[in-house]
């Protein structure tokens, strides 16, 4: 299988501005719904997500013609992250992602 991988820092959402604003603030506003702390970040097309301690970022990048949301961890143990992160949802499908990610997050939490 073929996977597409995001680029490294920040992408070009040109084309995508409005729409990448609105996903943006949707995902963040949906998360905080479901009690994860979310802090957006429109100049890198990201919303952090998780105490700022053990972020984990949600990640805007053009992919395959379209926006899809991926997900991005912090390093451990000096490790960096994924540069590719994991591919979540399409940018339509933003309940989706945040369905994910609060599941990672829970399951992380539960140890």
């Amino acid at each position: 299988m073929t996977v597409e991988t995001p680029p490294a820092g920040s992408p070009s959402l040109a084309g995508y501005e409005g729409l990448a604003v609105l996903a943006l603030r949707g995902m963040a506003t949906e998360l905080r719904s479901r009690g994860i702390e979310a802090r957006e970040d429109g100049a890198r097309g990201v919303v952090h997500t998780g105490p700022e301690a053990r972020p984990r970022d949600a990640v805007l990048r053009p992919h395959r013609g379209d926006l899809w949301w991926w997900m991005r961890w912090p390093c451990r143990d000096g490790t960096p992250t994924s540069p590719t992160g994991v591919p979540l949802t399409p940018v339509e499908r933003t309940s989706d992602a945040v369905r994910r990610i609060v599941g990672v997050m829970t399951a992380v939490e539960d140890g």
